[in-house]
């Protein structure tokens, strides 16, 4: 038996496009269980402010690639320069960064009852640097019942 969906998917979409603009980042996705099934795959559901629709092609399991670590170990990932942080080599681990040409990020885990359910990722592309709002980011009623912490 598949659990009911935490959000209505609709109202989800407006709430990140409205986070985005806030924070100021040129790109934000929330990745969660497919079929919210904590045994299944890892997909990028929701995006704002991408290049292409590359990020439905990802699949990814829990402690592989961005979404993945951050769900395995339910703490925030924060890469503030990416070509200075992660290898060519190692790049290709993270799929995301690649298709939506991503310089610096920050991944926060989404609680709902004591379990991560998914990932918030908000990105900057080019030269641009992480605004300085994300260090203070509470996401706590801003993307429905989700919080960063148990």
């Amino acid at each position: 038996m598949i659990p009911e969906p935490l959000f209505e998917p609709v109202h989800f979409q407006q709430e990140l496009d409205t986070l985005r603009k806030k924070v100021n980042c040129d790109f934000a996705a929330v990745a969660l269980y497919e079929n919210h099934e904590p045994s299944g795959p890892i997909k990028w559901q929701y995006v704002s402010g991408n290049l292409n629709s590359r990020y439905k092609l990802i699949v990814l399991r829990k402690g592989r690639g961005l979404a993945g670590t951050v769900m395995k170990t339910g703490k925030r990932m924060v890469i503030e320069n990416v070509s200075k942080t992660i290898t060519p080599e190692e790049k290709i681990k993270y799929p995301i960064l690649m298709s939506e040409n991503l310089n610096a990020l920050v991944a926060i885990p989404l609680w709902h009852e004591q379990h991560v359910a998914g990932v918030l990722l908000l990105g900057q592309r080019g030269s641009k640097t992480l605004p300085k709002v994300i260090n203070q980011l509470n996401i706590k009623g801003r993307l429905w019942e989700f919080n960063e912490e148990i």
